[in-house]
């Protein structure tokens, strides 16, 4: 629930516009473990109660008649004592009557993540999923975008220009912008009717200029990749409410990529919420014809050859005290066959030794939102 801190009516010659500004976000804390997800970590989990959903945003609008309005929303977190207040989306909306023109900095976690999952499982690698290629469904990314999205009768349309934010080394932390040289459109639609809802979505990437440094980027020994082009995503999506419960699917394919699978379903029991979730994502049989283009998979599809097949089932249960505050329990268990990779970092000839390295995670976290 939103609070409204300043309702300032700007008065103008018409007496058509105004602007208000609003204040919302939450905190969760959590008694959880997460999953090992690195083998340098010799078994090392975060564990124990910690805060890893805090997050406030301020948002103002003003309406200026005639249809036309602005928005300007940012927001940064809040994650308890000692840690770091970091930035989260930034973005600013013109309204027109043709439709609405956002631009700004987002952190875009993808239609399957958002859609054909029941919502009620969460976890700090299941949900978040800001760590690796080992979690079956994509990570999270942090993109600058410019959006079109207009409404024709139920079916919601979103044009999108986007590059792939990153720091620039050596700099100051202030620096953004298309350090990897990645590049994407997409176009997206979503129909909604009653109790069903169908979405789809097309997504076309290109690398213009990636340097690499480090073994992070696995399978990739060329310094710079130039002019990559062509990789194609695509996903489709739908939710159902049966009324005793709500059902979702999702279906990612993606280019020098596995296909990636999602199934969940949540059932509501008055303040009570059970939910189910299942993905999974298939062996990474895509073979690079040379370094470049083992580079360009990884930076395009975060994919490293003879990644072995994953999957992840999620059970959880969320209890509603109210409309802003609940108590939410989730148990996590993931699947991955053997060695994760074929090939060591930085070689295309060395065989990997990297072991699968999630295996649960579990949190019961109490949040209040605002």
């Amino acid at each position: 629930m939103k609070k409204t801190l300043i309702a300032l009516a700007a008065v103008a010659a018409t007496g058509a516009s105004f602007a208000q500004v609003t204040m919302a976000g939450n905190v969760g804390v959590s008694w959880q473990q997460s999953p090992v997800v690195a083998a340098a970590n010799n078994g090392q989990r975060i564990q124990g109660l910690a805060i890893q959903d805090g997050e406030i945003y301020v948002t103002a609008t003003e309406d200026m008649g005639g249809g036309w309005g602005a928005t300007a929303r940012g927001g940064w977190t809040m994650r308890g004592r000692a840690n770091a207040v970091a930035d989260r989306d930034a973005t600013v909306s013109l309204r027109t009557p043709a439709g609405v023109v956002t631009a700004g900095a987002l952190r875009a976690c993808g239609n399957i993540t958002g859609q054909a999952l029941s919502g009620v499982v969460t976890g700090t690698v299941y949900s978040g999923n800001e760590s690796n290629n080992y979690v079956p469904i994509d990570k999270c990314s942090l993109v600058d975008v410019v959006v079109f999205g207009t409404k024709v009768r139920d079916v919601t349309l979103a044009l999108t220009y986007g590059e792939f934010e990153s720091g620039i080394p050596g700099t100051s932390g202030n620096d953004r912008g298309n350090g990897t040289g990645i590049t994407f459109t997409d176009v997206s639609a979503q129909y909604t009717a009653g109790a069903l809802f169908l979405g789809v979505d097309w997504t076309h990437f290109s690398a213009t200029h990636i340097n690499y440094a480090g073994a992070n980027q696995a399978a990739a020994t060329g310094s710079a990749l130039v002019a990559v082009d062509g990789l194609d995503r695509y996903r489709l999506y739908a939710k159902y409410d049966a009324g005793f419960a709500k059902f979702g699917l999702g279906y990612q394919m993606k280019g020098m990529a596995s296909d990636q699978y999602a199934a969940s379903v949540a059932v509501p029991m008055g303040n009570l919420t059970l939910g189910l979730d299942y993905m999974a994502r298939g062996e990474q049989t895509y073979v690079p014809k040379n370094a470049a283009e083992a580079a360009a998979g990884w930076a395009l599809s975060n994919a490293r050859t003879g990644d072995k097949a994953s999957s992840a089932v999620g059970v959880g249960a969320t209890y509603n005290f109210s409309k802003t505050a609940t108590l939410n329990a989730s148990y996590i268990t993931y699947s991955d066959a053997g060695v994760n990779t074929k090939y060591a970092p930085g070689s295309l000839s060395v065989a990997g030794t990297t072991p699968a390295q999630l295996d649960t995670e579990y949190r019961i976290r109490l949040m209040k939102t605002f």
